[in-house]
């Protein structure tokens, strides 16, 4: 408090832009710093019991505090922490300098911590085996399941008090930088043109897309024409067999009916979302009632692809909603574009109908080639709840996974040394976190040459390792619950109970396998070899 009220705010109340970003950093720092020591010493109230449970997760708590290398990553992720909101570039729109704290700062507090989970654990146990000082515990009337639950939820305790100062850190953090100027604004929440009744772009889209829990919904697809369907296939099906067939080397795949199914359907999907040159298309969009009620702006988001996605073609498209005049926009490809749309657009019966020209429609100028969506790139949003609700969701998700993982390294913990627990513990983390890269990259891996002729030795050896790694940490990888909040989507109650329902049940497996270790393993007699 000393250093906070003597140097930190004259910094921020008279210093010069660069002192007093400086000082912005040493009040985040000591806030975090300050909610920490309260934090842990709550955490070791709440562990006071005289069971062996809480009395061996409290000394895990002491000991994190203690132990240099817990104290390096705490400080480290309140030095990162802190200093984020002064490396944002104030010349960007503030939604995006909000997206990119949020970005940053989240995912970023999650890895230092699930670090820190992954050695302290593994430090605890290892090192009191190695020292003997497990004799003094192994001593008392302490079970092995007392022992492993009580250094579970020391760990993960100590997790939790750790999210929660960032979550609390962020959530400040993030109101400052709300409370900044957006573009167009001359302060906050005041746009710079006089006679503007509505708020600029860059707040709408920073407070009802970003800064919210939405909900989507995607153009109602038009009903397939079964008959036409089957049609189609059979033609592909008779010119893929007629291929095979003519094939005597045999390097062409027999043909597969359902395959062909189903790259029709994607084929004939990918025409609905495609626009000619010249051309216009009307797509509606179903369920909106809730967002007609609520008269909130809804949001537009779209994503252009044409010819080769240069990144240096701009594609001007007019769009024409119901009561409105159009709207022309310059649009870059292969990039999500959003803008805000009135809710009074909406029908009665919670339809939006929307008309997309692909051209300048007010000076009659076509693009030159066809456009189109990809399959999740043309929807509409609405905000159905709180920024602060789902940013809360979002951790109890990071929370479970830090759980899992501090779990995992206990119960590796329980029969390796350091070192190799600690190389085992942080391999399956990296697989775990990068198995959602690993399944995206295995779908455009070759084993085999340009001609389909020639086995290549080591791709295929990489894919025999590399598939269940995929399919084995495929669970984990799909929970990414940090770009729900960077992109203001709705993180549900039912995706949050799933996950955590998914999560523990696999940490008690664990818990009952390091158990089973710890009971067999003969303390007494351990060397430390």
């Amino acid at each position: 408090l000393s250093v906070g009220i003597g140097v930190a705010w004259p910094l921020i109340k008279y210093g010069s832009p660069g002192w007093h970003s400086f000082g912005l950093f040493l009040a985040g720092g000591i806030a975090l710093a300050a909610a920490f020591a309260g934090l842990v010493q709550g955490l070791r109230f709440v562990l006071s019991s005289s069971h062996p449970v809480t009395a061996i997760a409290k000394n895990v708590v002491t000991e994190a505090v203690r132990m240099k290398i817990s104290l390096v990553f705490i400080v480290m992720l309140m030095i990162v922490l802190a200093s984020l909101p002064g490396l944002l570039d104030p010349a960007t729109p503030l939604r995006y300098r909000v997206q990119t704290f949020l970005q940053y700062s989240t995912s970023g507090s999650y890895f230092i911590i699930a670090i820190l989970v992954l050695f302290l654990s593994a430090a605890s146990i290892c090192f009191e085996q190695r020292d003997k000082v497990i004799w003094q515990t192994a001593t008392k009337p302490v079970s092995p399941w007392h022992y492993v639950l009580g250094k579970w939820l020391g760990v993960s305790s100590l997790a939790a008090v750790l999210l929660a100062v960032c979550g609390t850190g962020i959530l400040l953090f993030t109101e400052y930088l709300r409370n900044q100027p957006a573009q167009g604004e001359v302060v906050a929440f005041v746009p710079a043109t006089g006679g503007q009744t509505n708020v600029t772009e860059d707040r709408m889209i920073l407070e009802y897309q970003v800064l919210s829990g939405r909900v989507s919904e995607r153009p109602l697809i038009p009903p397939s024409d079964e008959q036409a369907i089957q049609q189609d296939v059979e033609i592909r099906f008779a010119r893929a067999a007629k291929e095979y067939n003519d094939d005597t080397s045999r390097t062409v795949a027999p043909p597969d009916r359902n395959k062909i199914r189903l790259e029709v359907e994607k084929d004939r999907l990918q025409q609905f979302l495609s626009i000619p040159p010249a051309r216009s298309a009307l797509y509606q969009f179903v369920g909106l009632a809730n967002a007609r009620a609520l008269g909130k702006p809804i949001t537009l988001r779209y994503k252009v692809n044409a010819g080769g996605n240069l990144p240096t073609d701009l594609y001007r498209l007019t769009f024409i909603v119901l009561g409105a005049q159009p709207v022309v926009r310059e649009t870059h490809l292969a990039t999500a574009i959003a803008m805000p749309l009135s809710a009074a657009a909406i029908s009665r019966d919670g339809t939006l109908t929307l008309e997309i020209s692909n051209g300048d429609w007010e000076r009659q100028l076509p693009n030159k080639e066809t456009i189109s969506f990809p399959p999740d790139g043309l929807e509409v949003s609405f905000p159905v709840a709180s920024f602060r609700d789902n940013f809360f969701r979002v951790m109890l998700v990071n929370w479970s996974k830090l759980a899992f993982l501090a779990m995992v390294s206990v119960m590796f913990s329980t029969f390796l040394a350091f070192p190799v627990a600690s190389l085992t513990t942080f391999g399956v983390f990296l697989c775990a976190e990068g198995a959602k890269f690993l399944s995206e990259s295995l779908d455009n891996f070759r084993t085999t040459d340009v001609d389909n002729k020639t086995v290549i030795w080591w791709a295929q050896i990489a894919e025999w390792i590399a598939t269940p790694i995929a399919r084995l940490f495929r669970f984990y990888a799909e929970l990414r619950p940090t770009d729900s909040i960077v992109e203001g989507r709705l993180l549900e109650w039912t995706t949050v109970f799933q996950s955590g329902s998914m999560m523990f049940g696999l940490t008690a497996l664990l818990f009952l396998t390091a158990t089973a270790i710890f009971r067999s393993r003969e303390l007494a007699t351990y060397s430390g070899q």
